[in-house]
Protein backbone atom coordinates (compact mmCIF):
# COMPACT_ATOMS: atom_id res chain seq x y z
CA UNK A 1 0.00 0.00 0.00
CA UNK A 2 1.41 3.39 -1.01
CA UNK A 3 1.94 5.70 1.94
CA UNK A 4 -0.21 8.82 1.84
CA UNK A 5 1.51 12.16 2.28
CA UNK A 6 0.81 13.43 5.77
CA UNK A 7 1.42 16.86 7.20
CA UNK A 8 3.68 17.12 10.26
CA UNK A 9 4.31 20.21 12.34
CA UNK A 10 7.06 19.89 14.97
CA UNK A 11 7.52 22.17 17.96
CA UNK A 12 10.56 22.13 20.26
CA UNK A 13 9.50 22.00 23.90
CA UNK A 14 13.04 21.79 25.23
CA UNK A 15 16.29 19.94 24.69
CA UNK A 16 14.69 16.50 24.90
CA UNK A 17 11.01 17.15 24.21
CA UNK A 18 9.16 17.60 20.93
CA UNK A 19 5.49 18.07 20.06
CA UNK A 20 4.18 16.71 16.78
CA UNK A 21 0.89 17.85 15.25
CA UNK A 22 0.09 15.22 12.63
CA UNK A 23 -2.62 15.58 9.98
CA UNK A 24 -3.85 12.70 7.82
CA UNK A 25 -5.70 13.94 4.73
CA UNK A 26 -9.41 13.19 4.51
CA UNK A 27 -8.90 11.04 1.40
CA UNK A 28 -6.84 8.57 3.43
CA UNK A 29 -9.41 8.68 6.23
CA UNK A 30 -12.21 7.73 3.82
CA UNK A 31 -10.14 4.96 2.24
CA UNK A 32 -9.29 3.54 5.67
CA UNK A 33 -12.95 3.62 6.74
CA UNK A 34 -13.97 1.85 3.50
CA UNK A 35 -11.30 -0.82 4.03
CA UNK A 36 -12.48 -1.36 7.61
CA UNK A 37 -16.14 -1.85 6.58
CA UNK A 38 -15.22 -4.16 3.69
CA UNK A 39 -13.13 -6.32 6.02
CA UNK A 40 -15.90 -6.29 8.62
CA UNK A 41 -18.55 -7.20 6.05
CA UNK A 42 -16.69 -10.40 5.15
CA UNK A 43 -16.85 -11.76 8.69
CA UNK A 44 -19.82 -10.02 10.37
CA UNK A 45 -22.88 -12.14 11.15
CA UNK A 46 -26.13 -10.18 11.15
CA UNK A 47 -29.47 -11.95 11.39
CA UNK A 48 -31.39 -11.80 8.11
CA UNK A 49 -28.30 -11.36 5.91
CA UNK A 50 -25.99 -13.85 4.27
CA UNK A 51 -22.26 -13.61 5.21
CA UNK A 52 -20.57 -11.00 3.02
CA UNK A 53 -23.90 -9.48 1.95
CA UNK A 54 -24.59 -7.16 4.91
CA UNK A 55 -25.18 -3.59 3.65
CA UNK A 56 -22.79 -0.96 4.97
CA UNK A 57 -25.67 1.02 6.47
CA UNK A 58 -26.55 -1.99 8.62
CA UNK A 59 -22.90 -2.49 9.61
CA UNK A 60 -22.72 1.16 10.64
CA UNK A 61 -25.81 0.67 12.78
CA UNK A 62 -24.17 -2.15 14.75
CA UNK A 63 -20.43 -1.49 14.53
CA UNK A 64 -19.82 2.23 13.92
CA UNK A 65 -18.03 2.94 17.22
CA UNK A 66 -15.85 -0.14 16.87
CA UNK A 67 -14.89 0.76 13.29
CA UNK A 68 -14.10 4.34 14.25
CA UNK A 69 -11.85 3.11 17.05
CA UNK A 70 -10.10 0.60 14.80
CA UNK A 71 -9.58 3.22 12.09
CA UNK A 72 -8.26 5.77 14.59
CA UNK A 73 -5.74 3.23 15.92
CA UNK A 74 -4.63 2.29 12.41
CA UNK A 75 -4.23 5.89 11.27
CA UNK A 76 -2.27 6.90 14.36
CA UNK A 77 0.03 3.88 14.18
CA UNK A 78 0.80 4.33 10.50
CA UNK A 79 1.04 8.12 10.42
CA UNK A 80 3.18 8.33 13.55
CA UNK A 81 5.72 5.95 12.05
CA UNK A 82 5.84 8.12 8.93
CA UNK A 83 6.19 11.29 11.00
CA UNK A 84 9.09 9.91 13.02
CA UNK A 85 10.90 8.87 9.86
CA UNK A 86 10.24 12.23 8.24
CA UNK A 87 11.59 14.18 11.23
CA UNK A 88 14.39 11.67 11.94
CA UNK A 89 13.25 11.13 15.52
CA UNK A 90 13.99 8.15 17.77
CA UNK A 91 11.80 8.72 20.83
CA UNK A 92 12.53 7.20 24.22
CA UNK A 93 9.11 8.11 25.60
CA UNK A 94 5.70 9.28 24.38
CA UNK A 95 2.78 11.14 25.86
CA UNK A 96 -0.18 9.83 23.89
CA UNK A 97 -3.37 11.84 23.44
CA UNK A 98 -6.00 10.50 25.83
CA UNK A 99 -8.37 9.55 24.47
CA UNK A 100 -7.30 9.18 20.85
CA UNK A 101 -9.52 11.48 18.75
CA UNK A 102 -12.26 9.68 16.79
CA UNK A 103 -12.30 9.79 13.01
CA UNK A 104 -14.92 11.78 11.14
CA UNK A 105 -15.39 10.54 7.60
CA UNK A 106 -14.91 13.31 5.06
CA UNK A 107 -12.61 15.32 7.33
CA UNK A 108 -8.86 15.39 7.90
CA UNK A 109 -7.72 13.39 10.90
CA UNK A 110 -5.55 15.41 13.27
CA UNK A 111 -3.90 14.55 16.57
CA UNK A 112 -1.03 15.76 18.73
CA UNK A 113 1.61 13.68 20.48
CA UNK A 114 4.48 14.75 22.73
CA UNK A 115 7.77 12.88 22.59
CA UNK A 116 10.92 12.55 24.64
CA UNK A 117 14.11 12.10 22.65
CA UNK A 118 17.73 11.48 23.63
CA UNK A 119 19.77 14.69 24.07
CA UNK A 120 22.00 15.76 21.22
CA UNK A 121 25.52 15.26 22.56
CA UNK A 122 29.06 15.92 21.53
CA UNK A 123 31.55 14.59 24.06
CA UNK A 124 34.84 16.46 24.28
CA UNK A 125 38.17 16.09 26.06
CA UNK A 126 37.78 12.50 27.16
CA UNK A 127 41.39 11.73 26.29
CA UNK A 128 44.14 13.00 28.57
CA UNK A 129 42.07 12.94 31.77
CA UNK A 130 44.01 13.09 35.04
CA UNK A 131 43.08 10.14 37.23
CA UNK A 132 44.22 9.04 40.67
CA UNK A 133 45.61 5.53 40.43
CA UNK A 134 44.92 3.53 43.62
CA UNK A 135 47.44 0.92 42.50
CA UNK A 136 47.21 -2.82 42.91
CA UNK A 137 50.13 -3.55 45.21
CA UNK A 138 49.62 -6.41 47.63
CA UNK A 139 51.46 -5.98 50.96
CA UNK A 140 52.67 -9.12 52.70
CA UNK A 141 50.39 -8.37 55.65
CA UNK A 142 47.34 -8.76 53.37
CA UNK A 143 48.51 -12.23 52.31
CA UNK A 144 49.15 -13.28 55.90
CA UNK A 145 45.77 -11.92 57.02
CA UNK A 146 44.00 -13.92 54.31
CA UNK A 147 45.91 -17.06 55.25
CA UNK A 148 44.86 -16.57 58.87
CA UNK A 149 41.23 -16.22 57.76
CA UNK A 150 41.51 -19.53 55.89
CA UNK A 151 43.14 -21.12 58.91
CA UNK A 152 40.45 -19.92 61.31
CA UNK A 153 37.71 -21.01 58.90
CA UNK A 154 39.09 -24.55 59.03
CA UNK A 155 39.27 -24.74 62.82
CA UNK A 156 37.38 -27.61 64.43
CA UNK A 157 35.93 -28.24 67.86
CA UNK A 158 37.63 -31.03 69.80
CA UNK A 159 37.39 -32.32 73.36
CA UNK A 160 39.85 -30.82 75.83
CA UNK A 161 42.95 -32.97 76.25
CA UNK A 162 42.77 -33.10 80.06
CA UNK A 163 40.29 -32.11 82.78
CA UNK A 164 40.35 -28.39 83.52
CA UNK A 165 37.97 -25.54 84.38
CA UNK A 166 35.98 -23.85 81.64
CA UNK A 167 37.70 -20.76 80.30
CA UNK A 168 36.66 -17.93 77.98
CA UNK A 169 36.57 -19.05 74.34
CA UNK A 170 35.59 -22.64 75.16
CA UNK A 171 32.46 -24.21 73.69
CA UNK A 172 30.38 -26.08 76.22
CA UNK A 173 27.32 -28.30 75.94
CA UNK A 174 25.19 -27.24 78.86
CA UNK A 175 21.89 -26.48 80.48
CA UNK A 176 21.74 -22.95 81.81
CA UNK A 177 19.51 -20.57 83.74
CA UNK A 178 20.36 -16.89 83.93
CA UNK A 179 19.70 -14.75 87.01
CA UNK A 180 19.71 -10.98 87.35
CA UNK A 181 19.28 -9.37 90.77
CA UNK A 182 18.30 -12.78 92.07
CA UNK A 183 15.46 -13.24 89.61
CA UNK A 184 15.41 -16.12 87.10
CA UNK A 185 15.22 -14.85 83.52
CA UNK A 186 12.93 -16.78 81.20
CA UNK A 187 14.71 -15.37 78.14
CA UNK A 188 18.07 -16.61 79.52
CA UNK A 189 17.29 -20.30 79.80
CA UNK A 190 18.28 -23.26 77.65
CA UNK A 191 19.01 -26.98 77.63
CA UNK A 192 21.59 -29.04 75.69
CA UNK A 193 22.97 -25.99 73.94
CA UNK A 194 26.48 -25.39 72.61
CA UNK A 195 27.58 -21.99 73.84
CA UNK A 196 30.77 -20.03 73.46
CA UNK A 197 31.75 -18.87 76.91
CA UNK A 198 31.45 -15.10 77.46
CA UNK A 199 30.83 -12.82 80.42
CA UNK A 200 29.13 -9.51 79.61
CA UNK A 201 25.97 -9.04 77.58
CA UNK A 202 26.16 -6.59 74.63
CA UNK A 203 24.59 -3.15 74.92
CA UNK A 204 22.01 -4.04 72.26
CA UNK A 205 20.86 -7.22 74.03
CA UNK A 206 17.19 -7.79 73.29
CA UNK A 207 16.07 -7.31 76.93
CA UNK A 208 16.74 -3.60 77.63
CA UNK A 209 16.43 -4.13 81.38
CA UNK A 210 19.57 -6.29 81.50
CA UNK A 211 21.44 -5.03 78.41
CA UNK A 212 25.05 -4.34 79.29
CA UNK A 213 24.63 -5.84 82.77
CA UNK A 214 26.50 -8.76 84.36
CA UNK A 215 24.18 -11.75 84.53
CA UNK A 216 24.79 -14.77 86.77
CA UNK A 217 24.21 -18.18 85.23
CA UNK A 218 23.57 -21.46 86.93
CA UNK A 219 24.86 -24.08 84.53
CA UNK A 220 25.11 -27.84 84.25
CA UNK A 221 27.98 -28.71 81.94
CA UNK A 222 27.76 -31.90 79.88
CA UNK A 223 30.82 -31.45 77.68
CA UNK A 224 33.70 -29.02 77.11
CA UNK A 225 35.34 -28.48 73.73
CA UNK A 226 37.98 -26.09 72.55
CA UNK A 227 38.58 -24.64 69.12
CA UNK A 228 41.56 -26.32 67.48
CA UNK A 229 43.11 -24.17 64.79
CA UNK A 230 45.34 -26.07 62.35
CA UNK A 231 48.99 -25.17 61.99
CA UNK A 232 49.91 -23.17 58.93
CA UNK A 233 52.13 -25.74 57.25
CA UNK A 234 52.40 -27.99 54.21
CA UNK A 235 49.97 -30.52 55.67
CA UNK A 236 47.33 -27.84 56.10
CA UNK A 237 47.83 -26.66 52.51
CA UNK A 238 47.42 -30.24 51.25
CA UNK A 239 44.25 -30.71 53.31
CA UNK A 240 42.56 -27.92 51.36
CA UNK A 241 42.67 -29.97 48.16
CA UNK A 242 43.34 -28.48 44.76
CA UNK A 243 46.94 -28.44 43.57
CA UNK A 244 48.45 -27.30 46.85
CA UNK A 245 51.41 -29.45 47.84
CA UNK A 246 53.17 -26.96 50.09
CA UNK A 247 52.40 -23.89 52.13
CA UNK A 248 54.30 -21.93 49.50
CA UNK A 249 51.80 -23.11 46.87
CA UNK A 250 48.90 -21.93 49.04
CA UNK A 251 50.57 -18.60 49.78
CA UNK A 252 51.20 -18.00 46.06
CA UNK A 253 47.57 -18.81 45.20
CA UNK A 254 46.31 -16.49 47.92
CA UNK A 255 48.55 -13.70 46.68
CA UNK A 256 47.34 -14.22 43.09
CA UNK A 257 43.72 -14.13 44.25
CA UNK A 258 44.28 -10.88 46.14
CA UNK A 259 46.10 -9.36 43.15
CA UNK A 260 43.16 -10.17 40.86
CA UNK A 261 40.73 -8.64 43.34
CA UNK A 262 42.91 -5.52 43.65
CA UNK A 263 43.11 -5.21 39.86
CA UNK A 264 39.32 -5.38 39.62
CA UNK A 265 39.01 -2.74 42.35
CA UNK A 266 41.59 -0.56 40.61
CA UNK A 267 39.79 -0.81 37.26
CA UNK A 268 36.42 -0.04 38.85
CA UNK A 269 37.93 2.92 40.69
CA UNK A 270 39.45 4.37 37.52
CA UNK A 271 36.23 3.85 35.55
CA UNK A 272 34.22 5.59 38.26
CA UNK A 273 36.57 8.56 38.08
CA UNK A 274 36.22 8.70 34.29
CA UNK A 275 32.42 8.73 34.48
CA UNK A 276 32.36 11.35 37.21
CA UNK A 277 34.61 13.64 35.18
CA UNK A 278 32.64 13.14 31.97
CA UNK A 279 29.33 13.84 33.70
CA UNK A 280 30.69 16.94 35.42
CA UNK A 281 32.05 18.30 32.13
CA UNK A 282 28.94 17.60 30.02
CA UNK A 283 25.71 18.89 31.58
CA UNK A 284 22.58 18.09 29.59
CA UNK A 285 18.87 17.65 30.14
CA UNK A 286 17.84 14.10 30.89
CA UNK A 287 14.69 12.58 29.34
CA UNK A 288 12.37 11.98 32.33
CA UNK A 289 11.13 8.68 30.95
CA UNK A 290 14.68 7.27 30.73
CA UNK A 291 15.34 8.31 34.31
CA UNK A 292 12.07 6.79 35.48
CA UNK A 293 12.79 3.51 33.67
CA UNK A 294 16.19 3.29 35.35
CA UNK A 295 14.69 4.07 38.76
CA UNK A 296 12.17 1.27 38.29
CA UNK A 297 14.93 -1.10 37.15
CA UNK A 298 17.00 -0.34 40.25
CA UNK A 299 13.95 -0.78 42.48
CA UNK A 300 13.23 -4.17 40.91
CA UNK A 301 16.82 -5.18 41.65
CA UNK A 302 16.41 -4.14 45.28
CA UNK A 303 13.11 -5.95 45.68
CA UNK A 304 14.53 -9.10 44.10
CA UNK A 305 17.38 -8.94 46.61
CA UNK A 306 14.99 -8.46 49.53
CA UNK A 307 12.84 -11.33 48.27
CA UNK A 308 15.75 -13.72 48.81
CA UNK A 309 15.35 -13.06 52.54
CA UNK A 310 11.56 -13.60 52.49
CA UNK A 311 10.92 -9.99 53.46
CA UNK A 312 7.27 -8.96 53.40
CA UNK A 313 6.78 -6.02 51.02
CA UNK A 314 3.53 -4.97 52.66
CA UNK A 315 3.77 -1.44 54.01
CA UNK A 316 6.85 -0.48 51.97
CA UNK A 317 6.74 3.03 50.53
CA UNK A 318 7.64 2.28 46.90
CA UNK A 319 7.44 5.94 45.88
CA UNK A 320 9.99 6.84 48.55
CA UNK A 321 12.18 3.94 47.47
CA UNK A 322 12.05 5.23 43.88
CA UNK A 323 13.19 8.65 45.09
CA UNK A 324 16.01 7.09 47.08
CA UNK A 325 17.46 5.38 44.01
CA UNK A 326 17.06 8.48 41.80
CA UNK A 327 20.67 9.76 42.18
CA UNK A 328 22.11 6.36 41.26
CA UNK A 329 19.66 6.03 38.37
CA UNK A 330 20.61 9.45 37.04
CA UNK A 331 24.31 8.59 37.20
CA UNK A 332 23.68 5.38 35.26
CA UNK A 333 21.61 7.02 32.53
CA UNK A 334 24.04 9.93 32.06
CA UNK A 335 26.95 7.49 31.92
CA UNK A 336 25.18 5.32 29.34
CA UNK A 337 24.32 8.24 27.05
CA UNK A 338 27.85 9.65 27.20
CA UNK A 339 29.46 6.28 26.46
CA UNK A 340 27.06 5.67 23.58
CA UNK A 341 28.09 8.99 22.04
CA UNK A 342 31.80 8.30 22.50
CA UNK A 343 31.28 4.94 20.78
CA UNK A 344 29.74 6.76 17.83
CA UNK A 345 32.52 9.36 17.69
CA UNK A 346 35.28 6.74 17.93
CA UNK A 347 33.56 4.15 15.74
CA UNK A 348 33.72 1.51 18.48
CA UNK A 349 31.68 -1.62 17.78
CA UNK A 350 31.52 -5.19 19.04
CA UNK A 351 31.95 -8.10 16.63
CA UNK A 352 29.99 -11.33 16.99
CA UNK A 353 33.25 -13.19 17.58
CA UNK A 354 33.82 -11.02 20.65
CA UNK A 355 30.34 -11.86 21.92
CA UNK A 356 31.08 -15.57 21.48
CA UNK A 357 34.37 -15.21 23.38
CA UNK A 358 32.54 -13.50 26.24
CA UNK A 359 29.92 -16.24 26.34
CA UNK A 360 32.68 -18.85 26.37
CA UNK A 361 34.33 -17.14 29.37
CA UNK A 362 31.02 -17.17 31.23
CA UNK A 363 30.53 -20.82 30.38
CA UNK A 364 33.96 -21.72 31.77
CA UNK A 365 33.30 -19.73 34.95
CA UNK A 366 29.84 -21.23 35.52
CA UNK A 367 30.47 -24.85 34.54
CA UNK A 368 27.77 -24.65 31.86
CA UNK A 369 28.31 -25.51 28.24
CA UNK A 370 28.64 -22.71 25.71
CA UNK A 371 25.32 -23.74 24.16
CA UNK A 372 23.59 -23.52 27.54
CA UNK A 373 24.98 -20.07 28.26
CA UNK A 374 24.09 -18.84 24.78
CA UNK A 375 20.53 -20.12 25.11
CA UNK A 376 20.19 -18.52 28.55
CA UNK A 377 21.26 -15.13 27.19
CA UNK A 378 18.89 -15.43 24.26
CA UNK A 379 15.95 -16.59 26.38
CA UNK A 380 16.42 -13.74 28.87
CA UNK A 381 17.19 -11.17 26.15
CA UNK A 382 20.61 -10.40 27.57
CA UNK A 383 22.67 -10.42 24.38
CA UNK A 384 22.18 -6.70 23.69
CA UNK A 385 23.17 -5.93 27.27
CA UNK A 386 26.28 -8.08 26.86
CA UNK A 387 27.20 -6.25 23.65
CA UNK A 388 26.81 -2.92 25.42
CA UNK A 389 28.97 -4.09 28.32
CA UNK A 390 31.70 -5.24 25.92
CA UNK A 391 31.51 -1.94 24.04
CA UNK A 392 31.73 0.05 27.27
CA UNK A 393 34.76 -2.00 28.36
CA UNK A 394 36.50 -1.04 25.11
CA UNK A 395 35.66 2.63 25.56
CA UNK A 396 36.83 2.68 29.16
CA UNK A 397 40.10 0.95 28.40
CA UNK A 398 40.74 3.35 25.53
CA UNK A 399 40.18 6.36 27.79
CA UNK A 400 42.20 4.95 30.72
CA UNK A 401 45.09 3.96 28.44
CA UNK A 402 45.32 7.59 27.28
CA UNK A 403 44.81 9.16 30.71
CA UNK A 404 47.43 10.74 32.99
CA UNK A 405 47.62 8.49 36.04
CA UNK A 406 48.81 9.99 39.31
CA UNK A 407 49.38 8.15 42.58
CA UNK A 408 46.26 8.24 44.71
CA UNK A 409 46.43 10.13 48.04
CA UNK A 410 47.77 7.97 50.90
CA UNK A 411 44.38 7.81 52.64
CA UNK A 412 42.71 6.47 49.49
CA UNK A 413 45.42 3.84 49.03
CA UNK A 414 45.08 2.80 52.68
CA UNK A 415 41.31 2.39 52.31
CA UNK A 416 41.85 0.22 49.23
CA UNK A 417 44.33 -2.00 51.09
CA UNK A 418 41.95 -2.40 54.03
CA UNK A 419 39.12 -3.35 51.68
CA UNK A 420 41.23 -6.00 50.00
CA UNK A 421 42.62 -7.44 53.24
Amino acid sequence: MTETAIHVEMEDLGEVRRKLAITVPKEEVSQEVDRAYRALGKRAKVKGFRPGKVPRAVLELYYKKQVEQDVSDALVRRSLEQALQEKNLNPVGMNWPEPIPPVVEGQDYRYVVELEIPPTLTVDNYFGLTLHDPGAEVPEEAVEARLEEIRQANAVLQPVSEPRPVKEGDYVLLDYQGYFAGQALEEAKGENIYLEVAVDLPQDFFNPLIAGKNVEFAVKIHDIKELAVPDLDDAFAQSLGGNFQTLADLRAAVREDIIKAKERERQANLEQQVLEKLIAAHPFELPPSLLRQEQESLLREQLAHLQQYNINFEGLDFQKMLENVKPKAEFRVRSRLLLEQIAVQEGITVEEAEVEEALQRRAEASGWTLAQVREYYREHRLLDLLRRQLRDEKIMQLIIDRAHLEAAPPEARQESEQTCS
